[in-house]
């Protein structure tokens, strides 16, 4: 009989017209429905009380399915779906296979076997083409009697130990009202395939292998298959043997059996078909990810036609500028060095403290200046026409006068000539007639010249009520006297202190280029006296020369306010500084002092 293996079995379980159970089976093997764990279709027996413990249903014999045929007449088997003219049972194809008649249910689409309370449906159905594997497992089944009634049925695995005794912590736990004596143990052997047991020595055991009589205690204690350790009782329980032992009132039923389960197997798949999975199994998810790559595409080729276009452009102006910028800062920096520079000091020496102090207390000592002399007379004649022109000119330079001078001016009338009449013109006044020169001078009121005379006389010897030379030297003599002067600022540097991490040739440049900015840190000095003349001591600049060539940090101590800031403001312009490989910081120590 030709067997189409692509069809598996499907199960149906009605227990009490209630649907209890539903299975497809996509292996041929032996069929059985019960409440027993080992059973191909398993219904708990909990939620369904009475039912059946195991009843086998279907044997494959010779790769196809073989119905068994029920031994109660009351029971029924109906077949559907057969060959024309064969829906019934051909009693010419029933055999009988481990002493239970069976028919083959191959040729048939379907049918069903009521068993009283119990109706079991199957159906040859198309299978899916999904390979499986079966895989078989040595587990231990155990029952519990008492009374001569099942208590339990259990399979157990051999991942842990199983024992029985009294106690929650137990696999399975005995009343202890019932049971006082030791525990017994069943534990697997993986590298032999079997299980070890332990029972109580008192306790009476049967044991049935596979091959060999039922032994009891007597007989297995005669033939070696057991062995006596103190309280217990030990022996192997290998694949396919069986047995029992007592436990006070309690009977312990074990076995050890081969359990099957079949899992589908898929085959192995390379990485690209692992990758290629999704983008094949859902379209639309597929194009919606190709969408979301073109969009990030042209977004970054936009980006990178904007820089080859307008970027570079953009970066190159920027470039232009900064390098015009930096030109600039150096040009006024090179304007604002001195021509005669210092050789650079270190203030904190000896001998730079001992000038300071020297150069100090002379500035606090007054310069004693020689007392003015007093002009001398010449004695020398001064001419009368000479006397009105030096006058004229004194008159018009230090007095308001001055502006009326002109053609028609007040000044030109008060000097003019009136014939010799003394009508009080200042030519009459310097007159050179009417003198008397016993008396030594001009009458009724004028300038009288020493040495007689209407036209004679020296300059220093002038004298008159309304003020002349005389009053003009007293205002000489406040025109000398002596200004007094502004505080004078003085600045000294001390060594730049810092390392350039080289030869020492960047800190020299650095150097050179601090020394060329204390003309305007010392202008920053004056500006800050000009504020608080009791500025002065020593100042420190700590600064941070970065790998561009300028002056990236700058940190002022000692002074404070807008002195501070306006030497912070000076570091901070500093360019054209040496390329150092990373950032190094120096100090600078300056010392303001004022005279």
């Amino acid at each position: 009989m030709a067997v189409d293996t692509s069809r598996v079995l499907r199960i149906g379980v009605v227990w009490r017209s209630q649907v209890v159970a539903e299975r497809v089976l996509d292996r041929r093997v032996d069929v059985s429905v019960g409440s027993r764990p080992d059973s191909t279709v398993s219904v708990s027996a909990k939620d369904y009380p009475g039912f059946p413990a195991n009843v086998t249903l279907a044997v494959v014999d010779h790769g196809a399915y073989h119905v068994v045929l029920p031994a109660d007449p009351a029971h029924k088997l109906v077949l559907r779906g057969g060959p024309p003219g064969n829906d019934g049972v051909d009693k010419s194809q029933v055999k009988t296979v481990g002493g239970q008649r069976i028919y083959p249910i191959e040729p048939f689409t379907g049918g069903s076997v009521s068993l009283g309370d119990l109706i079991v449906m199957f159906q040859f159905v198309r299978g899916d083409a999904i390979p499986t594997v079966t895989r078989e497992e040595t587990v231990l089944r155990i029952g519990l009697v008492h009374e001569d009634r099942l208590l339990s049925d259990e399979i157990f695995h051999g991942d842990k130990p199983v024992v029985i005794g009294v106690g929650p912590t137990k696999t399975i736990s005995l009343p202890d009202v019932d049971y006082k004596g030791t525990d017994a143990s069943f534990v697997f052997d993986k590298s032999a395939n079997k299980f070890h047991a332990k029972i109580p020595k008192d306790s009476v055991f049967r044991l049935a292998v596979e091959g060999q009589p039922v032994v009891d205690n007597k007989d297995a204690q005669q033939k070696g298959l057991v062995k006596l350790e103190g309280e217990f009782v030990t022996f192997d329980v290998p694949l396919r043997a069986r047995g029992r032992c007592t436990m006070g009132p309690y009977t312990v039923l074990f076995q050890v059996v081969k359990q099957s389960i079949t899992v589908p197997t898929f085959a192995r798949k390379s990485l690209a078909s692992k990758l290629a999975a999704p983008f094949l199994s859902d379209s639309v998810w597929t194009l919606s990810l190709l969408g979301s790559i073109v969009l990030i595409g042209s977004i970054v080729g936009q980006a990178l036609m904007f820089y080859n276009t307008q970027g570079r452009f953009l970066d190159k102006s920027t470039a232009e500028e900064e390098l015009a910028h930096t030109t600039f800062e150096v040009v006024i920096e090179e304007k604002e060095e001195p021509k005669d520079e210092k050789p650079v000091v270190d203030i904190m020496s000896k001998e730079a403290k001992e000038e300071t102090k020297k150069e100090i207390e002379k500035e606090k000592k007054p310069e004693k200046k020689a007392p003015a002399e007093k002009p001398q007379s010449t004695g020398q004649t001064v001419d009368p026409e000479t006397l009105k022109r030096n006058a004229r000119e004194a008159v018009v330079k230090n007095t308001v006068a001055g502006a009326l001078v002109g053609a028609n001016g007040a000044a030109t009338k008060l000097f003019a000539d009136d014939g010799g009449e003394g009508d009080g013109t200042v030519t009459a006044k310097f007159g050179g007639g009417g003198g008397d020169e016993a008396n030594g001078g001009p009458g009724g009121g004028g300038l009288k010249l020493e040495g007689g005379g209407g036209g004679g006389g020296t300059i220093e010897k002038v004298k008159g009520k309304g003020g002349g030379f005389g009053e003009r030297k007293a205002d000489l003599a406040k025109v000398d006297a002596p200004v007094k002067k502004e505080p004078v600022a003085a600045v000294k540097l001390g060594g730049l202190d810092g390392d350039d991490g080289g030869d020492g040739s960047g800190k020299d440049n650095i150097a050179k280029k601090v020394a060329g900015r204390a003309a305007a840190v010392k202008a920053c000095y004056e500006a800050a006296l000009r504020d608080n003349p009791d500025v002065s001591g020593k100042v420190k600049v700590s600064f941070t020369v970065g790998t561009a060539g300028t002056i990236t940090d700058v940190t002022v101590s000692g002074a404070e306010g807008g002195f501070r800031d306006c030497i912070e403001s000076k570091f901070r312009s500093i360019r054209g500084l040496p390329i150092l490989a990373a950032p190094k910081q120096f100090n600078q120590s300056f010392v303001f002092t004022k005279s």
